[in-house]
């Protein structure tokens, strides 16, 4: 049953990392918008896109629903064979976050949103801890569901590379790999490519080392979005630096050349235009929108949506400091804009890129649980973040072993990207917040031989 157990789960690995899933409940309706895209000239012109919108009802991935299952039935085998006791627990950092959850939702009455909060965290941190902590639980196989889980990341790289192509006479927006948008594929990469790099800096046959870094040159490249870029060159230069001091001067070195030679070869038009765009606090003469044309800076929408949350924790700060409630960012910041008009505009039809609306998956982790949680959800949040970071640390220079190493030292670098890409965009959303916590616990799992 163990074994069926880890095949389980190695297939929860190549399903996992995918916004696509089904609706339970709700109904659904077409709506036809008109979408202003920018040539490979750089010429703007309307296109009509009719597109299918839910109201209503539960979004349940592919990942959450094979991850429902393998739970359930490790949960029937361990209860059968009475191994309650050999069950490694997450750590008291998770069901801290849980609990302040549940009691924001009470508090703030708002038991639905709260509810599918608190069951969504509790499966990714609870169920999927639990998962990989006992089932992936020898060298051998937690070796072959890493190996997996770069294959898969290839994969979704290939898969953003092929949308880039079509991206050269289309919209930036249709590069999102397996995801939703192109923020939460940024988010994605920004964590998963650092391990993929700590396992290419290990590895000593040169091909698989060439395959390994071949993938994380490709999935920097069709990262647009500007947040996750720089999360991932952070990450990428804290992994080489931990490394050595040669790994450190050649990623110094391909950044800079990326940053002065790529550009200009890229095949989409204004490539670094598109991604500075993403996080420039200011925008002004956007070359995707005709009405901002010779018109004056304005704040990003991105930073108006920061200053409506800080507004919105200013006040909220007070006992019990629990927040406004899952589920309810949007509802509670959007009364807090102040003199900061709130951005307007249908999401899915912005062509400036951050000025009539902001982009999708745009709001800062942070943000989000200091407004839905209150201090204490961020403070739980963060601790989770700073337990993975030490214990993978701790294990890169006690272990022996290289690939445990490499394990540890990519399980650090993920999480680095993670608090850095977190900044500009929500790392706690289905597609990526299950692969973080995979690679995140990967080097801690390694077991000692």
């Amino acid at each position: 049953m163990r074994t069926v157990l880890w095949v389980l789960t190695l297939i929860l690995i190549v399903v996992m990392p995918t916004q696509s899933g089904f609706y339970v409940g709700g109904t659904k309706k077409m709506v036809v918008r008109e979408v202003q895209v920018a040539g490979a000239d750089g010429s703007v012109r309307a296109v009509t896109r009719t597109a299918e919108k839910r109201e209503g009802g539960v979004h349940v991935s592919y990942g959450d629903a094979w991850l429902a299952l393998v739970f359930l039935i490790w949960a029937g085998y361990v209860l059968v064979t009475v191994r309650v006791f050999e069950v490694r627990l997450p750590a008291f950092a998770v069901f801290l976050l849980l609990a302040v959850v549940l009691a924001s939702a009470v508090h703030a009455r708002s038991w639905g949103s709260g509810l599918r909060e608190a069951a969504q965290l509790g499966a990714y941190f609870v169920g999927g801890w639990l998962i990989f902590a006992n089932c992936i639980n020898t060298r051998v196989r937690l070796r072959a569901a890493a190996g997996l889980f770069t294959l898969v990341v290839a994969g979704i790289v290939v898969i953003a590379l092929v949308q880039y192509h079509a991206a050269v006479e289309g919209s930036a927006f249709l590069v999102r790999g397996t995801f939703g948008n192109r923020n939460v594929l940024g988010s994605f990469l920004a964590i998963s490519l650092p391990f993929v790099f700590a396992i290419g800096l290990y590895e000593k046959k040169v091909w698989q080392q060439f395959a390994l870094m071949l993938t994380v040159a490709f999935g920097a490249a069709v990262t647009l979005s500007g947040g996750a870029l720089i999360a991932l060159a952070a990450a990428l230069l804290f992994v080489a630096a931990l490394k050595s001091g040669k790994a450190l001067v050649a990623v110094l070195v391909a950044i800079l050349l990326a940053m002065t030679l790529l550009p200009g070869m890229m095949p989409m038009a204004r490539h670094s235009d598109v991604v500075v765009s993403s996080v420039a606090p200011y925008l002004g003469d956007s070359f995707l929108s005709a009405k901002k044309q010779g018109g004056e800076p304005e704040v990003a929408a991105r930073y108006k949506g920061w200053y409506a949350a800080t507004q919105a924790v200013r006040r909220d700060l007070h006992w019990p400091f629990l927040g406004a409630g899952p589920g309810r960012f949007n509802e509670r910041i959007e009364t807090e804009y102040g003199f900061v008009p709130k951005p307007s505009g249908d999401t899915d039809s912005v062509a400036d890129f951050n000025i009539s609306a902001p982009e999708p998956d745009s709001f800062s982790t942070y943000f989000v649980a200091a407004v839905e949680y209150g201090p204490l959800g961020l403070l739980a949040v963060v601790w989770i973040g700073m337990l993975f970071l030490g214990r993978n640390l701790r294990r890169r220079f006690r272990e022996s072993d290289e690939f445990g190493k490499a394990l540890a030292l990519g399980a650090a670098g993920a999480v680095v990207g993670a608090a850095l890409a977190a900044v500009f965009s929500d790392v706690l959303v289905r597609g990526v917040a299950l692969p973080f916590i995979f690679v995140a616990l990967s080097g801690i799992l390694w077991p000692k031989e």
